[in-house]
Parts: structure tokens; sequence; C-alpha cells
């Protein structure tokens, strides 16, 4: 009967589909939503409901997913499309730098194609070779590739030693800043990335170092505003910060506080310009950070891993004191795979001390928000329908997300 009802929706687009579950979290904060019934029409939510009618009275396809939650689609704020995801970061950074660009929209291709079908219906890609994820972004809007709606940024702006300078798009002084920021618009980004201090990925590159002065990183941000686009700064200790809040960058990746090696320092004045600016702070959960679920980690006598529990001490302060932010998986770095978020928002569940009803609006409603992107999020009427089906009750256990059943994007069915 499923198989009658897909077709059905491929020859008739404009046939109504009611779907029922056992729950249904909405992304809004409001009490989940028991054996609801959702009604999709033209690629949208028409209304969501409690089940009052019985099946025969729904003039449409009608199917039902027993023992599971319906979810908005979930939105990954920072990923990295074209990279392996494999064990140390040698091993990334040489596969990338030695393929062709034909291998790398190939492994992009493959990247979205599981994202998709894991539940993720937009992405922000933070950092690719050239235009290629540009590139990746058409072939998915004309329906030629299959994956999530993609966000892009081109290449990250960064020094010529600086972090993930072998993705080539090197700035050193305030004109070459200016030109990188002018080409990656021309080259039809969505978004400007800076690398605003080093990165642990980047053996050349200094994270406790700002990479950039103040009036560089105003400059990216000032011509990403000219021309309508938001930028994001990637944020590894404290020392970018205050030039990345003065500049008013829309989503700070990372956001470290850190001063020393071992040492973290949160700041209330800056978080409350952060707040006050309406910032948001996206919060990583890649592979070190999923510890609790790879236990190799814990054997590794690395900083990264051994100043974890301070890490999480200050982020858990910062969202007391409220500041906006979205979960995110850095998917492509070491040990983090684009189709496991699912393990990612289960470490945010024990690293953060976060309910899933928290974790499950960090990566639905609130990217939403902070990307701008109104039509999604959420499921409510007039949304975009992007929607996901999981098996059993992630409100309850964050490893449902791992069974995803279903897939909707844009009201089309991915995977059913």
């Amino acid at each position: 009967m499923l198989v009658l009802n897909l077709c059905q929706r491929i020859l008739f687009p404009m046939n109504p589909i009611y779907l029922t579950a056992d729950r249904l979290f909405d992304g809004t904060g409001a009490a989940t939503v028991l054996r609801p019934v959702v009604k999709i029409a033209d690629g949208k939510i028409d209304s969501v409901a409690a089940s009052l009618l019985p099946p025969a009275t729904c003039a449409g396809d009608r199917l039902d997913f027993p023992g599971c939650t319906i979810l908005p689609g979930l939105i990954d704020t920072h990923v990295h499309l074209l990279l392996t995801a494999l064990d140390t970061n040698e091993a990334i950074i040489d596969e990338t730098v030695k393929a062709t660009d034909e291998e790398l929209l190939k492994r992009g291709q493959s990247n979205a194609r599981a994202a998709l079908r894991s539940g993720l219906t937009t992405v922000r890609d933070c950092g690719g070779r050239g235009n290629i994820v540009q590139q990746l972004r058409e072939q998915i809007r004309l329906g030629k590739v299959e994956g999530p709606d993609v966000i892009a940024c081109g290449g990250p702006i960064t020094t010529r030693t600086g972090h993930c300078h072998w993705l080539g798009l090197i700035a050193d002084t305030h004109d070459q800043v200016r030109q990188a920021a002018e080409r990656m618009l021309a080259e039809d980004a969505d978004f400007l990335k800076v690398m605003a201090t080093g990165g642990n990925m980047t053996a050349s590159s200094d994270p406790m170092k700002a990479q950039y002065d103040p009036e560089a990183l105003a400059l990216i941000a000032d011509i990403g505003r000219k021309a309508g686009k938001h930028a994001a700064a990637h944020v590894l200790s404290r020392s970018a910060l205050p030039g990345v809040v003065a500049a008013r960058y829309r989503t700070i990746e990372h956001c470290d506080w850190r001063v020393e090696e071992f040492r973290y320092e949160f700041d209330e004045n800056l978080a409350r310009r952060i707040i006050d600016q309406e910032q948001y702070v996206g919060l990583t959960l890649s592979g070190l950070a999923r510890r609790a679920f790879l236990p190799q980690v814990s054997q590794w006598n690395i900083g990264p891993v051994k100043r974890l529990d301070m890490r999480f001490a200050c982020e858990r302060r910062m969202l007391d004191f409220g500041v906006r932010y979205t979960l995110h998986s850095d998917a492509g770095v070491r040990m983090t795979p684009i189709d496991r978020f699912d393990i990612g928002l289960r470490a945010a569940e024990r690293e953060l001390h976060l309910t899933p009803s928290e974790i499950l609006t960090a990566v639905t409603r609130t990217p939403a928000e902070a990307l701008g992107l109104a039509d999604r999020g959420t499921l409510q009427a007039g949304k975009r329908a992007d929607l996901i089906v999981v098996e059993g009750d992630p409100l309850r256990d964050l490893a449902c997300l791992a069974n995803v059943k279903a897939v909707m994007k844009g009201g089309a069915w991915v995977r059913a």
C-alpha cells in the first residue's frame, strides 16, 4: 500500500498527503502532539492536528507510522561535505589535497546523499575547495543529485599557514582579505566564513592566536552584509572573540573561551553583547566530543581530549547565561561521518546536560532562525514540508534518531 501511495504522489502532485504516527515534535517547544495528523499539500505543511477523524474521511493519501515520531527535518549548521571523516587529521588533509576537483565533487555527492537519508534536510557547509560545494548545491537544486539543501561558503578565508590553508583561499593582508571575500561572493557563496583563529586540525596554525586583527574581521563581515549575506567565524580561543563579537558575525563557530592550554575564562560582558546583538554560537559535537560513545578517544593523551571537561563546563555556563546556540557536527573532520549526527546529539545530552527537547530544538527551529530560513525548522501551517519519521520516542531516548524510517524534503519523499 505504501508503494501505491508514493506512486500516486508522483502522478498526482496536488493530491494531499496525511501522515499519522504515535507522536509529533513540532520544534516550537510546545507539548508533544499525540496521535497527530499532518496534512501536506503543494510541498508545504497545510495543518497539524490531533487525530480526530477516521482514516476514511481523509481525502488523499494517508500513511501511518505506528510506534514512530514525526519531527522537523534536521539542520546541521556546520559540515564539510568534501572531507572524509577518517581517523586522523593527517589522513583527511592528505586525501583532500591529492584529490582532483572531480573526485571531491563525487565525494560531496556521496556525503550529501548519506546526509539526507539520515534525516538532514538542510546543511551549511563551512569550507571546501574552490567552488565545488556551490556546484554540488546547484546539482541538488536541479534534482540531478540527491541531498539536503546546501548553504555554501565556498572556501574559508585563512592565512598562508593558517587553519585549513590547504583548501586554498589564502589572505594575509587587508587587501587580500577584501579580494578573498569578494571572490567568494562572485562565485555565488551563500555566506562568508573566516578562520579567526588557528585550528586543531592544521598543525601549522595556532588555535590560541588570532589569525586576523579586528579591522580585517570587520571588513569580511561588512562585505557580507552589504551583499545581503551573513558571516561565520571559526573561534577556538578567546583571542579572537572580542573582534568577532564587535564585527557582529551572525554565527560564532565553536565559540571557545580558552585563554591558556588548560584554562577557560567566560566573560559575562562579552556574552551579554552576543545576546544583545542577536548572534548565535555553534557548539561542536564532533569526534572527540563523542568520547562517551567512542571509547578509543578517552585513551588519547592529547590536549583537546584532556580539556574536554573544562570546555563543557564553560559551555554550560554560557548556555545558562542565555546565549543563543545551535548544535552542529563539524562532519568530515576526524571520526565524524555526516550520517551519524545522532551520536553527537547524544553526546550533547551527556556532556552539556541538555534535555532531548532542548537538543532537538537546537537542530531544528534555532538553526533556521540563525540562518534566516523562515520557511523551515518547525512543523507549522505554511512551512515547507521538511520532516523525518523515526522509530521510537527521541524525546525519551535520542538513540531513536539513528532509526530513520522516512524523510520528506519539500513535500517529496526521499526515503520511506
